[in-house]
């Protein structure tokens, strides 16, 4: 096995290199004048007959799936035996379905095109699992939330851990395994036609300390209303972890200023808050 970084993912790769005990190429990575892409595998020959794990997280979007694209055409051509694109954040998968008439059902799309490169795509905490039924290879979905409980654990004390909707519940289960500990969602109720209260569906957070988890934290509204609210309620401490850090513009200030008291990622998409490493996920995705 041979495993070949992306331009986002050289420290990740390398770490992961090292934990399955295989061999890292040293990929070129270079851009003409006019913007186009230019990528060069050094050593290549070696890839010859060889099963070839592609590590690159796709946080820049558009140049992460051309790279993707190059990078499969540079295996083939160099006879690698399989090609694995292992893609800690798999890009346009939030757009999963068609929200509007004339839409484009995106990661749908790239499912296509991948299903024709790669002989199977991995990938951690995709906002929707069903995305699977896209692809024409083996597609593995994996879960760094165990290692976000894993990294707060200490730093709480009578915890519950919380999900920001019904629909990531299972995450705040995972978390809860891990921490030992009780679970809950965060449930909306309208007060009036301008108010809005946030608080867990069943259990009281008063002089607890609380874990919110969820897979993205992209502009951090919803997010940060919760905390706030969480505060008023009596919260402690507040945590805010999510296994993409997104976080556009502000949205870092804006949960602070909520009053969370540390907010945690991972490096699927490096950020200033990328604190846990998945590169013992991945170790274990591609072992199977």
């Amino acid at each position: 096995m041979i495993i070949v970084p992306g331009i986002n993912s050289q420290e990740l790769a390398y770490r992961v290199s090292k934990l399955v005990g295989c061999k890292l190429l040293r990929t070129e990575f270079k851009r003409f004048p006019d913007g186009e892409l230019y990528i060069r595998i050094q050593d290549s020959h070696v890839i010859n007959n060889e099963d070839v794990i592609f590590i690159q997280s796709q946080n820049s979007q558009n140049d992460a799936v051309v790279e993707s694209i190059l990078m499969s055409d540079i295996l083939r051509d160099e006879g690698a035996k399989s090609i694995t694109l292992m893609a800690p954040y798999l890009a346009y998968t939030r757009q999963d379905k068609k929200f509007n008439p004339g839409e484009p059902i995106s990661i749908r799309g790239l499912a296509k095109i991948y299903s024709q490169l790669f002989d199977r795509v991995i990938t951690i905490n995709p906002h929707e699992t069903h995305i699977e039924s896209f692809f024409k290879v083996p597609f593995i979905c994996g879960s760094a939330v165990g290692e976000l409980a894993k990294y707060v654990k200490d730093r709480l004390d009578n915890p519950v851990v919380l999900s920001p909707d019904m629909g990531a519940v299972k995450l705040a289960k995972e978390a809860s395994e891990v921490i030992g500990c009780e679970y809950d969602y965060l449930e909306k109720t309208r007060i009036s036609p301008t108010e809005i209260k946030v608080a867990p569906k069943n259990l009281d957070v008063e002089n607890r300390d609380v874990l919110i988890v969820d897979d993205i934290i992209s502009t951090g509204g919803t997010v940060a209303t919760a905390i706030k609210m969480l505060k008023e309620q009596g919260a402690n401490k507040i945590i805010a972890a999510c296994v993409h850090p997104i976080l556009i513009g502000d949205a870092l200030n804006k949960l602070y200023v909520s009053g969370a008291n540390e907010v945690v990622g991972t490096d699927t998409f490096p950020s200033p808050v990328s604190k846990v490493s998945v590169d013992v996920v991945i170790a274990k995705l591609i072992k199977k």
